[in-house]
């Protein structure tokens, strides 16, 4: 390459020799990847984790991986995308395989055409209206299964991918499009984190393959420790019983192990990030100890950050630039407000692909109405000390463990209501520590 054309080059974006080099292989390296990927295994398949659709979930990845590393870099994001449409039939039905890779299809389809970008979204759109209403009528069996699959792929990264396609100076690819919404993963994982689109396109191969694939098999085996976890919580909970103890000491009891059942979720995610690493996406962390937050808004930045990133892209900052003429306070309160706004509602419409129905119930919409003015507090006391020096000393260190176990106790209730099925359920529970089943 000459020096002119290399100085036409972004330079952020790296040339054909550096990834190369990031992809090289090393058969000593590979090996020191492949030994905590077999222990991974044998403890999936010798402790049962999670459903028998995992651990084929996990050889496919695993052995995916060993013959991703060695093909040559121009053929590994092709063979990834390829390996995961094939997956589709070896963890879905024929049937439901075939009909989300024609539906995924049809909708590139869309994104790709030479419409105005207006009519393109109207007409997706459409199809959402239609595939909402099949989903709220049809009873056919043998399609049960593609629903969850379909709003579990399409349902949140489609706004990512319409908002960044928007944004692109260049025509969407085909490959680009494959890799980012059929991901193998999500067949089984139907709660899928909301993996920003940039992000994943700017993270592949953005470090050495070993390096990435290194922190993937870490995230791996992070997320299995809290599958283990959530299985013994999940197990305690029903020594916490009356007349076995207390009614107030099952209620306490009961409330934080159902806070901390979020362990399978947070485990899962791990897992999922993990995976995608070792074919070279690098993936940034999907929760960062959670449990150790001092304040409602550190939890909201901690817990499932890619939907923290995926509401600040789409709604905070969208909504901030509008309004902060009116100032930068009531820009942040007035976008916190609708980031709480949309949260809950497409936390409904997420229930709704997964379940069929939409959950707006008394005790879920009271959960994000606390939850919303408490961050709404939080903004505004967080504004009001930005100017004030951060204090040092055991007085200081002394205070923050008083605020994480303040948040701890707060989320801790908070959740509780928020996971029970109805409000009445709820209230009965604090009477007399027996949670339904």
């Amino acid at each position: 390459m000459s020096t002119e054309a290399a100085l036409k080059q972004p330079s952020n974006i790296p040339n054909s020799d550096v990834f190369a080099e990031r992809s090289k292989t090393d058969a000593r390296r590979f090996v020191l990847l492949v030994i905590p990927l077999a222990l991974l295994l044998c403890a999936f398949k010798v402790y049962k984790l999670e459903q028998p659709a995992f651990f084929l979930l996990a050889c496919m990845v695993f052995g995916g991986f060993a013959v991703s590393y060695w093909l040559p870099f121009r053929y590994k994001e092709t063979f990834f995308c390829l390996f995961s449409l094939a997956g589709a039939y070896a963890l879905l039905s024929p049937l439901v395989a075939s009909l989300l890779i024609a539906v995924g299809l049809g909708l590139f389809g869309i994104v790709r055409s030479g419409l105005d970008f207006r009519w393109r979204v109207l007409a997706i759109l459409g199809i959402l209206a239609v595939c909402l209403y099949c989903r709220a009528t049809l009873s056919y069996q043998p399609l049960e299964r593609f629903w969850p699959v379909l709003g579990a792929i399409f349902m949140f990264r489609m706004i990512v991918y319409l908002y960044d396609v928007k944004h692109m100076k260049t025509p969407p690819r085909l490959k680009d499009y494959l890799s980012y919404f059929f991901l193998l993963p999500n067949y089984y994982f139907l709660l899928f984190p909301v993996v920003d689109f940039q992000t994943f396109r700017k993270g592949y191969f953005k470090r050495d393959i070993h390096t990435v694939a290194q922190q993937g098999i870490w995230w791996i085996f992070r997320g299995t420790t809290h599958l283990f976890l959530y299985r013994i919580i999940f197990q305690l909970q029903s020594r916490f019983s009356p007349p076995d103890v207390s009614v107030g000491v099952a209620v306490v009891a009961k409330v934080i192990f159902c806070y901390l059942l979020y362990l399978r979720i947070s485990g899962q995610f791990h897992i999922i990030a993990g995976m995608l690493c070792l074919f070279g996406y690098d993936m940034p962390e999907t929760n960062h100890r959670y449990l150790l937050a001092h304040s409602i808004n550190d939890f909201w930045r901690r817990v499932n950050i890619y939907w923290k990133e995926f509401m600040v892209k789409i709604v905070y900052f969208p909504a901030y630039f509008k309004l902060r003429q009116r100032g930068a306070l009531q820009a942040e309160l007035l976008s916190t407000a609708a980031v709480v706004f949309v949260t809950w509602f497409l936390h409904a419409y997420q229930y709704f692909w997964l379940n069929g129905q939409f959950r707006v119930t008394v005790n879920d919409s009271l959960f994000w109405a606390i939850l919303g003015t408490v961050m709404l507090a939080n903004v505004w006391v967080e504004n009001r000390s930005k100017k004030r020096l951060p204090k040092a000393g055991w007085g200081a260190q002394l205070q923050n463990g008083l605020k994480i176990a303040a948040t701890f106790c707060f989320i801790a209730f908070l959740w509780s209501m928020w996971s029970a099925d109805s409000m009445t359920d709820w209230l009965s529970f604090l009477r007399t520590g027996i949670a339904s089943q």
